[in-house]
């Protein structure tokens, strides 16, 4: 058979007395001893078994491949490689190219079925070792990307990373901007995408803007301002970092263009920004379909109404009904609503003594400063200004604040009422009062973003504004 020997020294184990003559005659002895031929010598002086770029292996490797070696031989394992996963690999080119591999003073042994079987479990710690690996990189791109700072690539339409800061690319963030209003103003990521294909303006790369790319844009975080690491980790691993890039637009207006995504999730097409301002939304009491716009023409001009998707598919007998008949009693529903909340809340602070208002709101401030504090620790951690230990710390002892308060409103039996808070009020009053002077589009986002069904019922009546009762309105 004809043998390669592969020695290695690295500098240090020459002065230890490892020498390459005492490889050389002990490989050479073990060769006659089985009857094989030494077809040549490769042999590495002063150099590390860190990496497989080294001279005499590659050379060796080389001879493998043109059919020249059928087994290598070495002292001990650690002469060819320290690392299992360089092993595998170079046990997976021996066997390729059939190849054997030998270690003349240990049981590793390709030649025979107990040494084929050591492959297997090679392969097992190499994979062990691409996880390894692969977690290492990913810790240490996560610590980078909690510490603020970029861990490589192209950090997207609007920024570039210049040294070491990132920058606004101005014309890319006129573009967004434009992108945001038009989104705000109720166009859809397919309707941008066509306008700026219309416009002729093109993505960094020169392409042409597609609806993917309009979404993945206008929901890049970065545009206010954040790094988000882990989107594609699953969400108990997502997390942001503050103020890590100069902001093309404010927080408010990202945070409402994501609002609106949101409230269109479960609509689709023309139904999300058609000018029904109910369709997907009313809901029938009789069969539980929504309802679909529907326009007809009265002596010239458009009427609009809904029909139940059950009544078009022969299953419901609910009638159409008009938009104004519609309209009229939401806005009603919805007076009723903020009077009925307010009521309550006068009753609920009658019923309560002044001393339990006071602690109740006492302990509530509490609650939501340990919130905002939770905040500040995460942000001194990512920038180094605390370490782990530290970190930790601090987070339970919050986390142990927290509980003695909730377990004192326990004490005192108090729930959360499952009431609107003041704020949420406020919007469904102004809404009502300002109804008549919102745009179409405007009125759906609203509706979009407060409610999420409406269940109606068709009822008799003289009156014709009155022949729908809104039995219940199901708020977001």
């Amino acid at each position: 058979m004809r043998t390669a020997l592969y020695i290695r020294v690295s500098t240090r184990e020459q002065t230890e007395g490892f020498s390459i003559s005492a490889q050389k005659r002990q490989l050479a002895a073990y060769c006659e001893s089985q009857g094989w031929e030494v077809v040549g010598y490769y042999v590495e002086e002063g150099v590390s078994a860190k990496n497989t770029n080294r001279p005499e292996l590659k050379r060796m490797m080389s001879h493998i491949e043109n059919g020249l070696i059928d087994c290598v031989l070495v002292y001990k394992l650690d002469r060819l490689t320290r690392s299992v996963l360089d092993l595998y690999n170079l046990l997976q080119k021996f066997e390729e190219n059939n190849c054997k591999f030998k270690s003349a003073t240990e049981v590793y042994d390709t030649t025979s079925a107990i040494g084929r079987m050591f492959i297997t479990l090679v392969a097992s710690f190499a994979q062990f070792e691409r996880e390894r690996l692969a977690e290492r990189v990913s810790m240490g791109m996560e610590q980078m990307t909690r510490e603020g700072k970029w861990k490589g690539g192209e950090p997207g339409y609007g920024h570039r990373y210049i040294n070491n800061e990132f920058v606004i690319v101005e014309d890319e963030a006129s573009n967004l901007r434009l992108m945001y209003d038009w989104y705000l103003s109720g166009m859809s990521d397919n309707k941008i995408a066509r306008e700026l294909r219309k416009r002729n303006i093109t993505t960094r790369g020169g392409a042409e803007w597609s609806e993917a790319h309009v979404r993945y844009s206008l929901t890049n975080p970065k545009n206010k301002g954040e790094l988000r690491y882990g989107v594609k980790k699953g969400e108990d691993k997502q997390f942001t970092i503050e103020k890590v890039y100069p902001a093309i637009v404010s927080e408010e207006t990202f945070d409402r263009s994501m609002e609106i995504r949101k409230s269109r999730r479960t609509f689709h097409g023309k139904q999300a920004t058609s000018d029904y301002y109910f369709s997907g939304i009313l809901t029938c009491s009789r069969c539980g379909k929504t309802f679909k716009g529907h326009t007809t023409k009265v002596k010239g001009e458009r009427q609009k109404s809904y029909m139940c998707l059950g009544k078009r598919d022969h299953q419901c007998d609910m009638p159409t009904i008009s938009e104004r008949i519609v309209e009229h009693n939401f806005l009603n529903k919805l007076n009723e609503y903020v009077f009925e909340e307010k009521r309550f809340k006068v009753n609920e602070k009658e019923v309560m003594s002044d001393d339990q208002n006071e602690l109740i709101k006492s302990l509530k401030k509490e609650l939501k400063k340990i919130k905002d504090r939770r905040k500040k620790w995460q942000y001194a951690w990512a920038n180094e200004m605390l370490n782990d230990e530290e970190f930790q710390a601090r987070m339970k002892e919050e986390q142990m604040n927290e509980n003695d308060i909730n377990k004192k409103l326990n004490e005192l039996n108090i729930e959360e009422p499952k009431v609107m808070d003041d704020d949420f009020i406020e919007v469904i009053n102004n809404a009502a009062s300002n109804w008549s002077k919102l745009e179409p589009l405007n009125k759906k986002q609203l509706i979009q973003i407060m409610i999420d069904k409406i269940i109606i019922e068709r009822v008799e009546s003289k009156k014709v504004l009155d022949r729908v009762n809104i039995l219940e309105i199901v708020f977001n």
